[in-house]
């Protein structure tokens, strides 16, 4: 009797599940609840790509598993709750762990420039001269791993004697230095390729760089015990640039994040997309780098930054991790940009834009772990500025930091496409013809860009025969 009582119980429970987990999520599409966001995103295991009926089939089977499985771990209830007292308990264990064997170490001191800029449209520093900074009193940094994913070590990093709560998070490439200039070399001859494939147009190339990029993240790094195995990666970058082809590109740049406050300001704090202040500091060096071959398209746009209320942003680098501990306040450009309209597609369908109005009213997602970048910003695939006359076309190559620039570069220009790495094959210079390009930019995050580390930057999928 017993053991039929246990099945009954658990069998009811189970059904209970089997029902809630789609019931949860229909109602939130229904706008009648809100689930938590906990970014536990589930993507199909395969991709078919020969084409035809059976890969159409096999695609949509894929995606369907996929679907059930996020129903089935987001719906489950409360799921964030019980991962995130499991993520907190274990971080807490190997900190403690950490401290212990590190405590019986000596301490050194490292040393970093901290030299706030403002952004204007002016200042913004080009190319790859360097500017000259006050040397300033040495400044020294902790951090503490919070995470592994699968291609990356997640670190939080503050001031020795300031709380992690007023630092930052980033993360570190989980490759050998061999593998990582192997693979730059491979993106290196991708971007050549496309470069020369065709010389009617001006090409460019920027690079969305991350801390570990930067001069001085091999400063910051050194002396703090946990990191001593990490690399900076600004010279592979370096590296990068060198190998380009000169005669086939007429500019290359990058984010320049040379500074501790910079890093703060410019790329939200738990995550690698960049900051409102960002991602205009993006708008003016390409703007400027393009400018200098095409004057007519005009300067960067002065811009004003505001604080949206109520919003605490944790980002992709702590959202498998439970993290709580830093966040971003949310902060957007205001900008007058002429009459235009972007559209989701690249062939001009499904209108988006930037959800300034409804988050000014209050009308986003309280979640902790809410991707406001992802839900604030537009997909800028087709923009068309009908008032410009500069003559310009732009193409950009480019992944999800156009979503928060995109509208921005596309101001300067008549009209402006963007293809981003999930887009698969494209036919370049067909698309180039068809639209009257003048102007080609490529513009990726540099883990994706300068070494494809996830086997996503889709360069190759860039048919140039």
């Amino acid at each position: 009797m017993r053991d039929k009582i246990y099945s009954i119980i658990f069998s009811a429970i189970f059904l209970v599940l089997m029902l809630w987990c789609p019931g949860a999520v229909l109602l939130q599409k229904l706008d009648i609840i809100s689930l938590p966001e906990n970014k536990n995103i589930k993507l199909p295991e395969k991709v078919y790509e020969n084409g035809g009926v059976l890969s159409s089939i096999l695609n949509s089977i894929e995606k369907g598993k996929a679907n059930l499985e996020n129903i089935y771990s987001n719906g489950l209830p409360m799921y964030e709750n019980i991962t995130r007292f499991m993520l907190d308990n274990e971080r807490n264990m190997r900190e403690y762990l950490l401290d212990t064997l590190y405590s019986f170490e000596k301490p050194a001191s490292n040393s970093i420039e901290n030299n706030p800029e403002k952004i204007t449209g002016q200042d913004s520093n080009n190319g790859l001269d360097e500017l000259d900074e006050p040397e300033l009193p040495p400044i020294r940094y902790k951090a503490k791993r919070i995470g592994t994913d699968s291609f990356n070590a997640v670190w939080a990093f503050t001031e020795e004697d300031q709380p992690y709560s007023e630092g930052w998070t980033d993360k570190t490439l989980l490759a050998s230095e061999d593998e990582l200039r192997e693979r730059l070399g491979n993106q290196a001859r991708h971007v050549n390729r496309i470069a020369n494939a065709n010389q009617d147009v001006n090409f460019y190339v920027y690079v969305c760089t991350r801390f570990q990029e930067t001069e001085i993240f091999g400063e910051i790094i050194k002396d703090i015990r946990p990191m001593r195995d990490e690399i900076s990666t600004y010279h592979l970058m370096q590296e990068f640039f060198v190998r380009l082809d000169e005669t086939a590109i007429n500019g290359w740049d990058y984010f320049k994040i040379d500074t501790v406050e910079k890093r703060k300001e410019r790329i939200l704090k738990t995550d690698h997309h960049e900051s409102a202040r960002g991602a205009y500091s993006i708008y003016c060096d390409v703007i400027n780098m393009i400018a200098k071959d095409s004057p007519e398209i005009g300067k960067p746009r002065e811009a004003k930054f505001g604080v949206i209320d109520g919003i605490e942003l944790r980002g992709s680098h702590v959202w498998s991790h439970g993290y709580t501990e830093i966040y971003d306040k949310w902060e957007y450009y205001d900008i007058n940009l002429p009459y235009h309209e972007i559209y989701s597609n690249i062939n001009g369908k499904g209108k988006t834009e930037r959800q300034i109005d409804q988050y000014l009213s209050g009308r986003f997602s309280k979640d902790t772990f809410a991707d406001h970048y992802a839900t604030f910003y537009p997909r800028p695939a087709n923009i068309d500025y009908p008032d410009n006359k500069t003559g310009r076309n732009l193409l950009m190559l480019t992944d999800s930091y156009s979503w928060a620039t995109g509208e921005l570069i596309a101001s300067n220009f008549d009209h402006t496409y963007a293809t981003i790495w999930t887009h698969g094959k494209f036919n370049y210079n067909q698309f180039i013809w068809d639209h009257n390009i003048t102007d080609v930019l490529i513009m990726q995050v540099a883990d994706r860009l300068l070494y494809d580390i996830q086997n996503d930057t889709q360069l190759d999928k860039v048919i140039t025969n």
